[in-house]
């Protein structure tokens, strides 16, 4: 029950937002409620907002309720700074409008919900990309960054959004906009704000006149700096409206909305370079540093031994990481140029700065793409590899200090012997050298008193080291958020502090906008509200909910993210533990099979993105299969043993309901199949017109006879029951014939497995959970495939790419000789074709399972050789997830929302490899998705 004056927000929004999108669903208000770091906030109420207008309403709304908001994006904070136990306003899925400004890229304007990954996508065909580059850039958001001013690797201070933003859109408190590239807006706004224009500049003057606080300011800001406000800007700029888009940077959400922003971009350098320079010790790793900084590198990592231990079990990782000293020190080196001759001008440079500090072995710059990548992989995930090897439910925590670069050092040294004597034995020591910039990161277990007061204790000594003995930064780049709120003053000094004080009320005079963060006066806050991170299935306990996977899921946005049914898995292991609040259990669960289970496609990509590899796909087979009856396991069982009656089934019906469209067409067809779905309470499978024909019973053994090349041709049972669309060209053939015709063309012998009609990759079983007759189905599989192919003589082709990555994963007998459709046609089929009558253009669709088996550069390349032009679709999985499409279709809807506006406007035709997509593909798009098997066979006629 919501209390009376958010019951009443509630009401007032809901006169402009829909309701389904200000969010009261407890299960829904805890995952939305999470960021990455080790606090726990539930919001009362969440708000998705879609454009400025709705998000000018909430601010008011909330203003005249006297109810604080929180502002939010991504949610990769890891101090705090985006959670809240009031109402939390996400802008992210509609907020991914930009424009390039100028002919040459030198400036975009960016919505706060683009990630920094996608804005430098935009700006690749200019040779340019933003400033700022966090490791997380593949998930941070836009306002994120900028409210963060997170920079990066080879960001430092020179590119971060402070010095390259050009200008900036906000909503302040009461739902003025301001925005500082419209001259007339600011007009506007100094004549409806006149005190605020008034106390900047009265501020500004106040410490120009105050010399000890203003070189106090210069020099703190000499080296990264996040802790408080950018009060840099009343230093660096006269102008209010500059002031005030330079207190924005950095202002963590605190001060107002930020709408949009408009940066100056930095150049994108074509050549990259990285060596790893391996030294006996931190203190001469830390000695090169200096060295480094006067050379042409644009970034200088440093990872202590304990870092390289953490990701030397890596395939990729080179087998010296593991003999390594135990006092050895790296540091990750990177030069950049867009020359190749000045790449080489740099890495001579580079060497003779540092040539009088002797490394442990020599070292070499790379641009090989599976080292270069590989060094950079591990730099970047160290904060969740680390912590995936901390101890279940304990915190993965990460600080983050800088230090006048000079004494980095002393302050290395001084770090470890913090560690060690509060006894962080996995602690880890990395960051960005040429700034003096450390991340500290450890494990902690909040689940004691005792264990909370070590973690008090090592933090308050922690301040003292940084400030007292080395007047750092206590944070550098991760924002001050809560963890660090309550050690702003000790910083800073009682002045700066004052300012920082008198800034908040300015903008936030009523003290509600994201209470708590920055500016907190209780001394204890970073000790309360801690995260609960209880034991829940070991595939996914290590995860740190830092959210790098989000970008990767399909039903992110529609009902849950994989970070975020960890987080709903981990609360109903809390409370079934605890036995505190059965109601709530009760409501969560029945929730949760929706949210978490039904609308999950398990396609896996969240775990290509996860430095921890987690695959919640997985985790959700796993909680079906423990909730999978013995019935359904009967009746498994059952279907398994009779595939080919299934699948003979399958034909008869998909006949019969195609026989009927035939009659009614579209109209009439989609309207009745429409009403007996909802009449069914949805439990009849969604109807469309892509909906095939059935297909015809495989009768062959062997095709071809007598061909010096053969080929054991494996028709899944999907293209076993599932003919021709309605889209199809007229003369087509269904896919297994097609295939039959291309490979009897490409002069093969064609041999089908014995009792082919029977046979399943155990996919349709081990998708639902029904692990045991997956793995049977996927055993009897791989028996028949040895046999056909006398013992792995001849390659196995499967005609689609999710059968194939399933039994690719499941198979034991490494004798076999395994082939995705897409890399055996590249290598055994187009060599013996000629291409006659290339396309214009075509679209292709790369499904999950071929970015899984990293087949993506394959399926283009193969596109190309047959069209002139190809559009390759940028998406997650499409959502129809074997057959959730005709289940759960929204999730096929939500997957495919962005395909029509990435077709070319003269493309007829979509090409992909697995038959159940391209339904979904075609329904959602106005072109016809099938086979690239038709590709292939029309342009080699």
């Amino acid at each position: 029950m919501l209390p009376a004056n958010y019951q009443q927000l509630r009401d007032e929004l809901s006169k402009t937002i829909p309701v389904k999108r200000i969010i009261t669903n407890p299960l829904q208000l805890l995952a939305y409620g999470t960021d990455a770091s080790f606090y726990r906030l539930i919001p009362k109420i969440v708000v998705q907002v879609h454009t400025e207008e709705e998000a000018v309403e909430v601010i008011r709304q909330t203003g005249r309720l006297n109810l604080p908001v929180t502002y939010r994006a991504a949610g990769t904070s890891l101090s705090g700074q985006a959670i809240s136990d009031s109402v939390l306003m996400v802008a992210t899925h509609e907020w991914r409008k930009y424009t390039i400004l100028d002919d040459d890229g030198m400036k975009i304007r960016l919505q706060p919900g683009i990630t920094g990954a996608r804005a430098n996508i935009y700006l690749q065909p200019f040779g340019r990309k933003i400033g700022p580059d966090p490791a997380s850039i593949n998930a941070a958001m836009i306002g994120g960054i900028a409210a963060n001013n997170a920079s990066g690797m080879c960001c430092g201070t020179a590119q971060n959004s402070y010095k390259t933003i050009a200008d900036i859109r906000i909503v302040l408190y009461d739902g003025t906009v301001l925005d500082t590239s419209d001259e007339e807006n600011k007009k506007a706004f100094k004549a409806k704000h006149p005190g605020i224009i008034k106390e900047i500049e009265q501020l500004r003057d106040d410490i120009k006149s105050d010399t000890v606080l203003n070189e106090r300011i210069r020099r703190k800001f000499k080296i990264k700096n996040t802790t408080g406000y950018s009060i840099n800007a009343l230093v660096d700029y006269q102008d209010p409206f500059d002031i005030v888009k330079h207190l924005m940077i950095g202002s963590e959400g605190t001060l107002a909305f930020i709408s949009d922003i408009t940066y100056h971009t930095v150049t994108d350098e074509k050549y990259k370079a990285c060596a790893l320079m391996i030294f006996e010790t931190i203190e001469l790793a830390c000695e090169a540093v200096p060295l480094l900084r006067e050379s042409p590198v644009s970034a200088v990592e440093l990872l202590d031994r304990d870092s390289i231990r953490s990701v030397e079990d890596d395939p990729d990782a080179p087998e010296y990481f593991r003999t390594m000293p135990e006092t050895a020190c790296v540091l990750l080196v990177e030069i950049q140029a867009n020359e190749k001759a000045d790449m080489d001008a740099r890495e001579t440079a580079v060497r003779k700065a540092v040539q009088t500090i002797p490394t442990i072995q020599p070292y070499r710059f790379t641009s090989d793409p599976k080292e270069y990548n590989f060094n950079w992989k591990a730099r970047k995930g160290l904060l969740s590899s680390v912590g995936g090897l901390r101890k279940t439910g304990t915190t993965c925590i990460i600080e983050d200090v800088a230090f006048p670069v000079p004494r980095l050092a002393e302050a290395c040294i001084a770090l470890k012997a913090l560690f060690k004597k509060y006894e962080y034995h996995d602690a880890v020591l990395f960051g960005h050298a040429l700034e003096g910039n450390l991340h500290l990161n450890f494990s902690q277990d909040f689940s004691t008193p005792s264990e909370v007061q070590r973690y008090a204790d090592m933090m308050d000594e922690l301040a003292d080291i940084v400030v007292n003995k080395f007047d750092g930064s206590l944070k550098a780049e991760h924002g001050t958020g809560r963890n660090m709120a309550p050690f702003v003053e000790k910083e800073w000094g009682e002045a700066a502090y004052k300012i920082m004080l008198r800034i908040k009320k300015i903008f936030d005079p009523y003290h509600l906008i994201n209470p708590g963060v920055v500016i907190n006066e209780n001394p204890k806050i970073h000790l309360e509200n801690l995260k609960p991170l209880p034991a829940v299935n070991e595939i996914v306990d290590k995860c740190m909910e830092c959210g790098f996977c989000e970008p990767n899921c399909v039903s992110e946005g529609l009902t849950l993210s994989p970070r975020q049914r960890i987080v709903i898995a981990r609360e109903i292991s809390r409370l079934k533990t605890q036995g505190e609040n059965p109601a709530r259990l009760k409501q969560m669960l029945h929730d949760a099979k929706y949210y978490s289970d039904e609308t999950c496609a398990t396609d896996g990509l969240c775990g290509l993105i996860c430095p921890v590899k987690i695959d919640t796909g997985k985790f959700i087979k796993d909680l079906r299969h423990n909730e999978t009856s013995d019935t359904a396991k009967s009746i498994a069982s059952y279907i398994g043993n009779r595939m080919a009656g299934t699948t003979s089934l399958m034909r008869g019906g998909l006949n019969f309901v195609h026989a009927f469209h035939t009659i009614l067409g579209d109209t009439l067809m989609g309207g009745i199949a429409s009403a007996m779905r909802t009449a069914s309470f949805k439990t009849i499978p969604k109807w469309n017109s892509d909906m095939p024909k059935g297909a015809h019973k495989i009768k062959d053994s062997v095709v071809n006879k007598g061909q010096t090349d053969k080929v054991v041709y494996f028709p899944s049972c999907i293209n076993r029951s599932m003919g021709k669309s309605n889209g199809y060209e007229k003369g087509d053939v269904e896919l297994t014939q097609k295939t039959k015709e291309l490979l009897q063309r490409a002069g093969f012998t064609i041999i089908y497995p014995e009792g082919i009609n029977h046979l399943c990759c155990g996919m349709a079983f081990s998708s639902k959970g029904l692990k045991e007759e997956g793995a049977r189905k996927s055993k009897e599989l791989e028996d028949a495939l040895y046999k056909a192919s006398e013992g792995g003589k001849y390659p196995v082709l499967f005609d689609m790419s999710p059968c194939f990555y399933t039994f690719h994963e499941a198979y034991t007998n490494k004798d076999l000789q395994l082939y995705d459709p897409i890399e055996f046609m590249i290598d055994f089929v187009m060599p013996k074709l000629q291409v006659n009558n290339p396309r214009e253009v075509v679209t292709v669709f790369p499904v999950c399972s071929v970015k899984k088996i990293g087949m993506e550069q394959k399926l283009l390349q193969l596109a190309k050789m047959c069209s002139k032009e190809v559009a390759f679709v940028e998406s997650n999985c499409c959502g129809f997830a074997g057959d959730r499409g005709f289940t759960y279709p929204e999730l096929n809807k939500h997957g495919l929302r962005h395909l029509s506006e990435q077709v070319p406007a003269d493309c007829k035709d979509g090409y992909s490899t697995s038959r159940t997509c391209e339904i979904g593909m075609s329904e959602y798009s106005d072109i016809n998705f099938k086979s690239i098997f038709y590709l292939i066979d029309e342009v080699t006629r």
